[in-house]
């Protein structure tokens, strides 16, 4: 029997019957589904309206040429990995990645992974799946359009409908989670989140490191193709992603290469464990100043710069500043401010030296103003996001936040506290 030419044995997630094991092998011969197919999918109007200049052009401006770009560029990573849409002559990074690449087939193919029905190429079909309605929440609102999709899946009328698509309720659940979290690995990768918010992408029962693996890797590529399928992937973009998915690993009692099920609560813990050292929060904020792309802060001698500064600032409470920063999940819209204030430096010809300063200063007077909210009653910790998106909500008021960093740090910090507000993630 052809695999290639038999969906329900190749889909075993998707009901032999069902409109997505059909839509596997439309999707490898055409990356977005027919008008009549489209018809037989659930939320299938929704899907054809992300592609419709016309509908809502405002709010999803790069929706109708990203999610068919999302769609290619997931096709291609399951046919050629994740070098697939990585441009580098870097042999290093090519053999990393290659050795990532038979870590995933070997996962997929473990009898842990197999005796759910997994296998690498029913990965595929589910990935290319999940590629297609990833962005679903957009056709409602731009803005956290991944949680959006998210309850929009999972509460609208057609949610009957898009359950029947799936084998098991792990299927299901897993589909919704991607959608709702979709973009974890590349906010880890920015700096912006920590290791900790990928607790969220996994079941808290009891599961093999296997089966935990096999959903980190799906997570992995369902981002790299939401990333590649609007700008190119830069090096460093994907060295990162793949340094966070091994410190996952790393964090699980037998490096995650062990088939004993562990406890999902201890799993959490150790995630979260990972990333609480002084170093770890020297490599988040090092990541979040090379992230806009400008050269001067591509040195990897700037963690020295970082860490003095850090030191300078926190003093004897620097390993409590990189704790309680390590469960600080998400500082939402901080990228767009890191940008904006080495853009103004840049035009004042002010050294590197003295945006790292401001930067670190005003991320601590943050992080310790609200480092507070993640401890709970009786000791335990939880974990947090800050909004930051005052700080960008207006180009005049970036700009004047962004002078009196560098003029008026003081009264900047107070008032960037002021605008910034922080939810629960537990």
């Amino acid at each position: 029997m052809n695999s290639d030419r038999n969906p329900a044995f190749a889909q075993p997630h998707f009901p032999p019957e069902s409109a997505f094991a059909r839509l596997i092998p439309a999707l490898a011969v055409e990356p977005w589904p027919s008008d009549a197919l489209l018809a037989e999918l659930p939320f299938g109007r929704d899907l054809a309206g992300l592609v419709d200049h016309e509908r809502d052009p405002k709010d999803n401006r790069d929706t109708p040429g990203h999610v068919r770009a999302v769609v290619k560029k997931a096709l291609q990573i399951n046919q050629h990995g994740l070098s697939g849409v990585v441009q580098t002559d870097d042999d290093e990074l090519l053999f990393l990645m290659a050795e990532l690449e038979c870590d995933y087939q070997a996962i997929f193919e473990s009898p842990e992974m197999q005796r759910r029905g997994w296998s690498a190429k029913a990965a595929h079909g589910y990935i290319a799946v999940a590629a297609l309605y990833h962005d679903i929440g957009k056709i409602i609102q731009r803005e956290r359009h991944t949680t959006i999709g998210y309850y929009h899946l999972l509460y609208s009328p057609e949610q009957g409908a898009l359950r029947a698509m799936f084998s098991t309720e792990l299927d299901h659940w897993l589909f919704l989670h991607i959608i709702r979290f979709h973009d974890v690995f590349g906010v880890l990768s920015t700096g912006e989140g920590s290791l900790a918010a990928l607790v969220d992408l996994i079941p808290m029962r009891e599961m093999s490191e296997a089966e935990r693996l096999g959903i980190l890797h799906l997570f992995l590529r369902i981002t790299l193709a939401d990333i590649a399928g609007t700008v190119p992937v830069r090096e460093a973009k994907i060295r990162n992603m793949m340094a966070d998915l091994r410190r996952a690993a790393a964090a699980m009692p037998a490096g995650g290469k062990g088939t004993q099920p562990t406890e999902g609560l201890a799993f959490r813990e150790a995630l979260i464990g990972a990333d609480t050292s002084v170093g770890r929060a020297v490599a988040r904020i090092q990541r979040m100043l090379a992230e806009p792309g400008l050269p001067e802060y591509q040195d990897e001698g700037l963690d020295i710069v970082i860490e003095r500064e850090l030191m300078a600032i926190q003093g004897s409470n620097v390993r409590q500043f990189a704790n309680t920063f390590s469960h600080v999940c998400k500082l939402d819209y901080l990228l767009r401010f890191v940008r904006a204030l080495q853009n103004q430096a840049k035009e004042k010809d002010l050294p590197v030296r003295v945006v790292v300063n401001a930067f670190v200063a005003l991320l601590c007077r943050v992080v310790n103003e609200y480092g507070d909210l993640t401890y709970r009653v009786g000791g335990d910790r939880r974990r947090i996001g800050i909004a930051l998106k005052g700080w960008t909500r207006e180009p005049g008021t970036t700009s004047k936040l962004c002078s009196m960093l560098f003029d008026e740090t003081h009264l900047a910090l107070q008032w960037a506290t002021e605008e910034a507000t922080a939810w629960f993630y537990d």
